[in-house]
């Protein structure tokens, strides 16, 4: 054994545990290193049964992972003599499942740690000549004396066997150093750790870990105050100056055996009367939740505070929500729904929230500017609409116009005057009280394209050479460039500036106003033959006529009608 281990020895812990937490088994001997522990336990269990006695503690078997892992595990051996067997194994987290290969893969010959990984820097086979086992297997130490010397060496074996013992290894977030006593007090201290073991000499000593000082009854727990490791007690104020300065962070006093912790000047004691704090960090940010006021009356130099629609909570720094609506009276006439430090009214359908009261809605519909009727909707809002055979005009949402979609509808006349009747705009009166569409197509509407008409309305079609106009009721021919000749369009007829003779103008020009006589001649003859059948209605009509715009030629056609009836139009 290397001889800076020998001191070690006499910080091995030698008896049994002493806490009651379980009836399980307990370590024959214990030993922490910073905020990591291990633990001996002599019973005979196999490797799976092992690993569930140190996870009792939230343990695992313990990992070699490096030479002071090793001397560890010699410590602890040698110093259980009494209670440990000659030639003992004692099993320790590695194992390997299912398998039968020969070969050795790596440092750890394909062994895998409890914990998932393979990593170490350390390993002791011990060398044998059996050829490598089958099945699960798991690693144990034993002493090995065939080199002269007595050494702890792994050797494989079937996880089935029921070694004499076991190694279990605990972490921790932190741990606190052995108590610092004076000389007076002696080192009658036992400490007790949260996995079980329990001694005089440890080298560290885990977060929870309880130091009993025996003469003076002194019961200590090792945790963290403001994120540091210390030792500490429930109760406020110092304990006896001897034992770890009395817990105080600067200056520890005896008045007639009444221990007093001091501050320096301009430090101030904090809460638990043991701490000191200087003045300007004592409203740090996060010590209070919302506010905080310094003050050398209050306990600790300074007092948490509120906002209003808060109070302040039993630990003194946490601000808890007021609920404004469990108030009595409530502060709201209807509906109350709290917030965060604040509250909100509401009023039940049918109200509305005026001046902090809840006032029943008006009609929404009273004083409408709607021509036929109004409906309600929720709220204030409300929305305009038309009876049967109306529409809302499309920049008049409050007024309404006849509307028919099909070519014959019934007109609209007054019951007490049949004669007086109204059409939608396209349509004219005809017999029998109905509204006829008037084709507008018929009249020679969309010169220069294909015309279709639609009830109360028509539509223009233009070939490719010819565009819509800006009236959409007739096509116009498109200008063309004569630069974009040759390009694969077909020239303008037209030039869009001044242009010089060429051999080709005549021909071109003689064939235009061939084409305006015909159009003339053809609009000519459509305007006897409507004018014919106008005079045929005119006599049965008995009421006023109602049309659409539309072009010039058409209004031609219905300017005899005007003369004899008005029309009434929406």
């Amino acid at each position: 054994m290397p001889p800076f281990l020998l001191p070690l020895l006499s910080i091995l812990t030698m008896a049994e545990l002493g806490l009651p937490a379980s009836p399980a088994l307990q370590p024959g001997g214990s030993q922490c290193i910073e905020d990591d522990c291990y633990a001996v336990f002599w019973s005979p269990e196999q490797f799976t049964g092992a690993n569930l006695v140190c996870q009792q503690f939230g343990g695992h078997l313990m990992t070699v992972r490096s030479s002071v892992a090793a001397d560890v595990i010699s410590l602890l051996a040698q110093g259980a003599s009494e209670t440990s067997l000659p030639n003992s194994r004692l099993w320790i987290g590695l194992e390997l499942e299912q398998n039968c290969s020969h070969e050795q893969k790596g440092q750890l010959r394909g062994f895998r740690w409890v914990t998932g990984d393979n990593s170490t820097s350390y390993s002791k086979w011990k060398h044998s000549g059996r050829g490598a086992l089958c099945g699960h297997q798991c690693v144990a130490v034993s002493e090995d004396s065939a080199s002269g010397s007595v050494e702890l060496v792994w050797e494989e074996h079937s996880c089935d066997l029921a070694t004499e013992g076991f190694l279990c290894e605990y972490n921790y977030p932190g741990s606190c150093k052995p108590l610092n006593l004076e000389p007076s007090i002696g080192a009658n201290v036992t400490y007790s750790t949260p996995f079980g073991g329990k001694g005089a000499d440890f080298q560290a000593l885990p977060l929870n870990s309880h130091a009993l000082v025996v003469p003076l009854g002194l019961d200590l727990v090792c945790k963290k105050v403001e994120e540091t490791p210390r030792w500490s007690q429930e109760s406020l104020g110092p304990w006896d100056c001897r034992v770890e300065n009395g817990g105080c962070s600067q200056i520890c006093r005896e008045d007639r055996g009444n221990p007093e912790c001091l501050c320096s000047q301009g430090t101030l004691s904090k809460s638990d009367l043991r701490s000191c704090l200087a003045e300007g960090d004592l409203c740090n940010p996060g010590r209070c939740e919302q506010y905080c006021h310094l003050s050398s009356e209050a306990p600790g130099g300074y007092t948490c505070m509120c906002d209003s629609g808060y109070y302040l909570d039993e630990d003194g720094h946490s601000c808890i929500d007021v609920d404004d609506c469990a108030l009595d009276p409530n502060p709201c006439p209807q509906k109350c729904v709290n917030t965060l430090g604040a509250f909100k009214c509401e009023c039940n359908p049918g109200f509305e929230l005026l001046d902090s009261e809840c006032v029943e809605l008006l009609d929404p519909c009273f004083g409408n500017q709607c021509q036929h009727k109004c409906l309600p909707l929720e709220g204030s809002a409300y929305r305009c609409i038309c009876e049967e055979g109306f529409v809302p005009i499309p920049d008049q949402p409050d007024r309404c116009m006849l509307f028919c979609n099909t070519s014959e509808c019934r007109a609209l006349c007054n019951p007490y005057n049949p004669d007086d009747c109204k059409c939608p705009d396209g349509y004219i009166l005809d017999e029998h009280q109905m509204c006829s569409d008037i084709d507008d197509c018929a009249a020679g509407e969309c010169p220069g394209g294909e015309c279709i008409n639609l009830p109360g309305s028509f539509q223009c079609i233009c070939g490719p050479l010819y565009t819509l106009s800006r009236t959409r009721q007739e096509c116009i021919p498109v200008e063309i460039d004569s630069h974009d000749e040759g390009s694969g369009t077909i020239p303008s007829t037209e030039a869009s500036g001044p242009t010089t003779s060429s051999p080709v103008a005549e021909p071109i020009h003689s064939v235009v106003l061939i084409g305006i006589a015909v159009s003339i001649l053809s609009i000519v003859t459509v305007l006897l033959a409507t004018i014919c059948h106008l005079r045929k209605k005119q006599c049965a009509a008995r009421a006023t006529l109602d049309y659409k715009c539309a072009g010039p030629t058409k209004e031609e056609v219905l300017q005899q009608v005007r003369t004899e009836s008005v029309p009434q139009k929406l």
